[in-house]
């Protein structure tokens, strides 16, 4: 997924489509062959989708708070409407067509808005971006949950060491989505949609830690399962 952003060119301002570089370095480590979608008309949506056999929904801007329903805060940094727009049109179009996702940080939040939950506005001291790509703290992984699978976890260990880049979070949960991780001091860091453990949301950016066997386990895992639709 990419979003817009304003550059400016020798004749002026321009608006280009763009994605870090660290989710495409990480599609590809694992084996996938990374496709940036560019923000279109929410129409386009389905057309587009067709033509993927998985998705990364990526981190980014905040999501607007009119999208579920409140008045933004003074907190809130920045956001793009028609980006959220986007998303949304991209989630719901995934989930109807089966397609594997995995949704990051904002990700997991616009896939939680999707469904018409909700988001804590601010959260103090949960970003720490000099720990870009080292351990912030611990997310608890149940046995058998679909975090565990994506991780390849079948036996352990029951903790994740995650990054933290975000001053957001989950807060009343989406139509169908479960918690399936969760930090310790019970931040929802992981979100699947019942009965669809293709879909996974974590609130953390493993593409900064795909350094890392255990985060470059989920890239992988979306590789597979799209080569299993494919």
């Amino acid at each position: 997924m990419a979003h817009q952003a304003a550059v400016r060119e020798p004749s002026g301002p321009a608006t280009h489509h763009v994605v870090d570089s660290a989710y495409v370095k990480a599609v590809r480590k694992a084996g996938g062959l990374p496709v940036l979608l560019a923000l279109v008309e929410d129409s386009d949506a389905p057309a587009l989708i067709e033509r993927v056999d998985g998705i990364v929904l990526t981190g980014g801007d905040d999501v607007d708070p009119a999208r579920y329903g409140q008045t933004a805060t003074a907190e809130v940094f920045r956001t793009d409407p028609l980006r959220d727009s986007w998303d949304v049109a991209v989630v719901l179009g995934a989930i109807q067509a089966r397609v594997p996702m995995l949704a990051i940080c904002r990700g997991v939040q616009v896939l939680n808005v999707a469904l018409g939950g909700t988001l804590i506005q601010h959260m103090d001291n949960h970003a720490v971006p000099a720990a870009y790509n080292q351990t912030v703290h611990q997310v608890c992984v149940p046995l058998g949950s679909t975090l565990a699978a994506w991780l390849g976890q079948a036996a352990g260990p029951t903790s994740l060491g995650v990054n933290s880049l975000h001053h957001q979070s989950v807060d009343r949960l989406g139509a169908g989505l479960e918690p399936t991780g969760v930090a310790e001091d019970g931040t929802v860091e992981a979100l699947t949609l019942a009965g669809r453990p293709d879909v996974l949301g974590v609130q953390w950016h493993p593409e900064l830690l795909r350094h890392r066997s255990d985060h470059l386990a989920l890239f992988a895992h979306l590789v597979t399962l799209a080569r299993g639709r494919a």
